[in-house]
């Protein structure tokens, strides 16, 4: 499969398809599709809206990473399949306090 047939990519961590437990991945539907390690394949299919969602594993179990709207303004992404808190239930105050972080590493680095 070409790269351009995904519909959605996730970020997955890594230790959760090394631990040998199933865990579960969610579509932005709603639908969720169980993961049974050992999993080899690159995507699977939401079985609700039958999108072809691509895998991207992180390494270890970050929780989330960093990205941007569109408007590049940063977000933390959710990491599926980690033992951390989605970063939509992390307070304001945890995501404002990780996001100033990220603006000043950021910052310093461009200078």
């Amino acid at each position: 499969m070409r790269s351009d047939q995904f519909d959605l990519y996730t970020f997955v961590a890594g230790t959760a398809l090394e631990s040998g437990n199933p865990f579960q991945l969610e579509c932005n539907c709603g639908g969720v599709v169980t993961i049974m390690p050992p999993f080899q394949d690159e995507y699977v299919v939401c079985p609700r809206c039958e999108v072809r969602i691509k895998m991207l594993v992180i390494e270890g179990d970050p929780g989330y990473i960093i990205g941007a709207d569109p408007d590049e303004t940063p977000k933390l992404l959710p990491v599926q399949g980690s033992s951390k808190p989605h970063p939509g239930k992390l307070s304001a105050a945890e995501r404002d306090a990780i996001l100033a972080q990220v603006k000043e590493r950021f910052g310093k680095e461009n200078r």
